[in-house]
């Protein structure tokens, strides 16, 4: 029986050492999972998180960009206002010449136009007292020129029309200021804003 028990002994022996072994190399497998598994999450974590990252990164500079051109066009919409307000006024203070004022500048614009024959066409709100007959003789003797004064322009409000051989050149104070700001409203802006 001693045979027996040392053959018994040996085989739990055995199979201790086996299930030893087995349980060690599960563990280890297990471990080893877990840390290639772990690797992973932790990888995943750090691409997910530099991803967020640099979504954030864009959404600011998307927005910084949007808030610099917002504050830019604001800044533009109010040199732009205020262009328009210098040129209202300048308008405002055409109309409010006196009648020598607006004559000296028509009587200008004649001597440039080097025309030899004209008609002046009010606007249908200007002074008659401005394009009378008394001052159309004058100019057409002093400028050697013939200067008629026709009927006033009523869908016009302030300026005169010129007309020679059937082309009129226009002088209605508006439709002047926004051709002067067209060719010089930039350069006026900078100069006022730089």
């Amino acid at each position: 029986m001693d045979a027996i028990d040392l053959i018994i002994e040996k085989i739990n022996q055995q199979g201790i050492e086996e299930r030893n072994e087995l349980k060690e190399s599960r563990l280890a497998e297990i471990d080893t999972h877990f840390l290639v598994e772990q690797r992973k999450l932790i990888k995943d974590h750090e691409l997910q998180l530099e991803k967020q990252t640099d979504q954030i990164k864009k959404a600011h500079q998307q927005r910084s960009n949007r808030l610099t051109v917002e504050a830019r066009q604001n800044a533009l919409k109010k040199k732009q206002t205020y262009l328009e307000r210098l040129f209202d006024e300048v308008r405002q203070q055409m109309i409010d010449w006196t009648v020598e004022e607006t004559q000296s500048f028509a009587k200008g614009i004649l001597k440039q136009l080097q025309l030899t024959e004209v008609t002046i066409l009010p606007a249908g709100k200007m002074d008659p007292a401005i394009f009378n007959d008394v001052w159309s003789e004058t100019t057409s003797k002093e400028l050697n020129m013939t200067i008629t004064i026709g009927a006033p322009q009523l869908q016009a409000d302030y300026g005169f029309l010129i007309e020679h051989q059937g082309v009129q050149y226009n002088f209605l104070y508006r439709d002047l200021l926004l051709e002067e700001r067209k060719k010089t409203g930039r350069s006026v802006m900078e100069s006022l804003f730089s």
